[in-house]
């Protein structure tokens, strides 16, 4: 059949034949025709394809994939391996303390002198004088001695008045010696008119024993009766010429304290344009300058921070400093006279206060750079306004840094227990009326304990029941827990 269709048979062509050689092994040495022609030199050994190469790579890949699918199979995954074994959860712990428990009271109040004087005219002028220290005007700052005369206004009215009422004393007292030399006259003539009344009585008496007698006529004894007419109205003149003169006596005693009156009066009026010390202290606020007008519609009286912000002069005792702040109702159920308070002035917290340090931190530096005093006196009433209680902090150890009408902090003890358990801020739970805490065991799980809550201060709350001294509470990380829950402390040198 070959020799019938030649054609059929598609002999192999030099590149197949080609292929072929290159395929086999290149150990096994074909047999060659020496007749033969040279071979020609294959393109296919010139430039490989690359598809048996990313064939490969695939199938390698592929291979790859299904070996971790087959992984994943047979492991199970990290969830299901949480789930299965428990795992202790971190927390922060602290052991309970045996010491002192504060429970504070804290707000804010106004520093003033328990001496303050606020010096002001009262009369209307141009002020004409202001005194000097050493040569430069007045200041805040500088002392002064009680009786000073620290500044005047305008005078001349009161001084001319002044001069005036003291003439119209003169002339008052002037009128009363005459008037009293008058009544030693009118009191010797007096004297007189006596004396010569009884001589007339006398001697009439004596004529008309005479006439009885028939010694003399009727007419001699007339004349000694007329002398004791005469002497009779002489005593009576001179009787009321001593009333007269006792009278304007006592006129002139009523012009002198008329006169004295004015002049009072005066006196005041000038002590209006005056300004003296009525203390030895130091000038807190001086809001006048010489040469200026004063009216005394410039004082404002809404404010005791107005007041003395307006007032010409304010003296103060720098020794003495008490400090008023008004409390609400339920802080101010828990203040008593003699409780302990400390007192420091807002600027020197207000950096602290500012970096966001906590109430415990605060009063840490109210006690190193404030004053420590007493509470001197509860108000028994609510003022109308804030409803507040005034409260009055007096009796200070020591006065450091207090400014007149300055803002201050207030930190007032209003319970102390030196003997109690001791938890930090954060530890004590509650939910609802009840309070309770984690403790941690020996074998690192939690107990949620019911605790009884004492006071409740800054850096700690006191537990009455619950937590005994020297267990493990924990602070941090109780959102997750329950009773019973594994947990592994982080912090665990800390509490060793």
């Amino acid at each position: 059949m070959n020799d019938e269709n030649p054609k059929s048979q598609s002999p192999l062509s030099s590149q197949s034949l080609e292929r072929v050689q290159e395929i086999q092994s290149p150990d096994v040495e074909q047999p060659q025709d020496e007749n033969a022609p040279p071979a020609k030199p294959s393109p296919w050994k010139l430039k490989k394809p690359l598809w048996p190469v990313i064939t490969l790579a695939m199938l390698v890949l592929a291979g790859f994939t299904g070996w971790k699918v087959y992984q994943g199979w047979q492991q199970p995954s990290s969830t299901e391996t949480a789930e299965i074994s428990p795992t202790q959860l971190p927390v922060r712990v602290t052991r309970a303390q045996q010491g002192l428990a504060q429970a504070w009271v804290f707000d804010e109040g106004i520093s003033l002198p328990v001496q303050l004087r606020v010096l002001n005219f009262y009369a209307n002028g141009d002020i004409t004088y202001v005194a000097k220290n050493n040569g430069v005007a007045l200041k805040e700052g500088d002392f002064v001695s009680r009786g000073q005369l620290l500044a005047t206004i305008d005078d001349r009215r009161q001084t001319s008045s002044m001069v005036t009422s003291e003439a119209d004393i003169q002339v008052a007292l002037n009128q009363r010696d005459q008037s009293q030399a008058s009544v030693l006259q009118a009191k010797a003539e007096l004297a007189k008119a006596e004396s010569d009344l009884a001589l007339a009585q006398t001697e009439y008496q004596r004529y008309q024993s005479l006439f009885a007698q028939g010694a003399v006529s009727a007419s001699s004894r007339d004349v000694y009766r007329n002398r004791v007419d005469q002497a009779q109205a002489a005593f009576k003149i001179a009787q009321q010429t001593i009333a007269s003169a006792e009278d304007n006596v006592r006129v002139a005693e009523s012009s002198i304290q008329s006169a004295q009156a004015r002049r009072n009066q005066t006196v005041v009026d000038l002590e209006d344009t005056q300004l003296v010390s009525p203390i030895d202290g130091v000038i807190a606020y001086i809001n006048i300058q010489e040469g200026e007008y004063w009216n005394s519609q410039y004082l404002n009286v809404s404010g005791a921070q107005e007041l003395i912000e307006t007032a010409p002069i304010v003296v103060v005792d720098p020794s003495t400093y008490e400090v008023e702040l008004e409390l609400q109702a339920d802080d101010a159920n828990a203040v008593r006279a003699g409780q302990r308070a400390y007192v420091v002035l807002e600027e020197d917290v207000s950096a602290a206060q500012a970096s966001g340090v906590s109430q415990q931190d605060l009063l840490s530096i109210a006690k190193q750079r404030g004053s420590e005093g007493r509470v001197f006196a509860i108000s028994p009433s609510q003022t109308p306004g804030s409803r507040g209680t005034k409260i009055v902090i007096r009796d200070f150890q020591q006065v450091r840094n207090l400014k007149v009408g300055a803002r201050a902090y207030v930190w007032i003890e209003t319970e102390a227990n030196s003997d109690a358990t001791v938890l930090p801020l954060g530890s004590v739970l509650s939910r609802g009326q009840d309070f309770f805490a984690f403790v941690v065991g020996e074998d690192s799980t939690v107990q949620r304990r019911r605790v009884t809550v004492g006071v409740e201060g800054l850096a700690g709350t006191e537990v009455l029941s619950g937590v005994e001294p020297g267990e493990l509470v924990v602070t941090d990380g109780q959102n997750r827990l329950v009773d019973g829950t594994p947990v592994e402390i982080i912090n665990q040198e800390e509490v060793q």
